[in-house]
């Protein structure tokens, strides 16, 4: 878990399981684990992280899903650091029952 507010108390009952890494060493942590012999590491909607770990160059894939609405405001999806950075579009998935997409796409060098 990547936070620079909560604490381990925080975390029950997920404790034994939950690691919590501060935003200034998430980069380093994720880099460590992806020389390592585990599997996917995977980051659900946290646009500050995953933006951070995509400049380090640590994200190879992004999924986004597209909902039917449109909204006039709010926070952008890609910070000022990955500007330049092309998406190669893998794949599209339709939400069965409803008009979401989910894209996939691959992060190529800047």
């Amino acid at each position: 878990m990547v936070s620079d507010t909560l604490t381990e108390a925080d975390t029950a009952p997920w404790k034994s399981t939950t690691r919590i890494v501060r935003r200034g060493d998430a980069a380093n942590v994720v880099a460590g684990l992806k020389a390592g012999d585990g599997g996917d590491i995977l980051t659900f909607g946290s646009r500050t992280t995953w933006n951070g770990l995509a400049a380090a160059g640590l994200v190879d894939e992004l999924h986004l899903m597209v909902g039917a609405k449109v909204v006039g405001a709010g926070t952008p999806l890609f910070g000022e650091a990955l500007a330049g950075t092309s998406l190669r579009l893998l794949d599209v998935e339709r939400r069965e029952g409803s008009s979401n997409v989910v894209l996939r796409y691959a992060l190529d060098a800047r």
